[in-house]
């Protein structure tokens, strides 16, 4: 399989996502665990500073990245900011990751950052295989 991009936000979909990879990677096979703070922010964090958001999602990334290691996986973890859908596409893209897993549903109740709206958007204009989890 090669490298999988893992599309976390928090959430139990996302969890999934990540207990999918999981059960998906081989022995030799990387996980990207990828959160992207949308440009607006996110609503769960409200209270919180930019600074302070980075700081919980790089925590939520952290702890899935303890996970898929205990599991004997090759993992890293990355934070971005951005659109989500896009942040997440492209940086697939530059990674060369050859599947997108991603929650059919996310933490956010926001509209356009729930990630069921973003796993829509991924799953329409990805270059490469995107699997929504439920």
């Amino acid at each position: 399989m090669g490298r999988m991009l893992v599309a976390c936000d928090g959430s139990e979909h996302s969890g999934k996502a990540l207990d999918k990879a999981l059960n998906m990677a081989g022995e030799d096979d990387e996980i990207v665990v990828l959160f992207v703070i949308p440009a607006g922010g996110i609503k769960e964090f409200e209270g919180l500073n930019p600074e302070g958001q980075k700081a919980e999602a790089k925590e939520i990334v952290n702890k899935a990245v303890d996970v898929v290691k205990a599991r004997g996986r090759k993992a890293i973890a990355v934070v971005r900011e951005g659109n989500v859908a896009d942040e997440i596409i492209d940086f697939a893209r530059e990674l060369e990751c050859s599947l997108i897993l991603i929650g059919s549903k996310g933490m956010s109740k926001v509209g356009s950052f729930s990630l069921g709206h973003v796993a829509e958007s991924v799953a329409r204009n990805a270059d490469r295989a995107v699997l929504i989890i439920r």
